[in-house]
């Protein structure tokens, strides 16, 4: 997630680097990529956050199995 927020922060440094020389409208397209892709982010972090608060979901439990009978042994010969 680190990274995500690293990459972001040096293409917005790049964008308003360029932005001084040519102007606001240059900017437009990709600040609007930068929110889209924080927003993604935002959704992903809190639907995370979501799953954690909740738990995984539970199966079903089902009743416990009887226990099988043992074999009974042949007693054994004496030598």
């Amino acid at each position: 997630m680190e990274s995500v927020l690293r990459g972001l922060d040096t293409t917005l440094g790049r964008l308003l680097a360029k932005a001084r020389t040519r102007g606001a409208g240059a900017l437009r397209q990709p600040i609007n990529g930068l929110q889209t892709g924080l927003k993604k982010l935002s959704a992903g972090l809190e639907k995370m956050e979501h799953e954690t608060t909740t738990g995984p979901a539970k199966r079903a439990e089902h009743p416990a199995a009887a226990p099988k009978a043992t074999r009974t042994r042949k007693p054994k010969k004496a030598a």
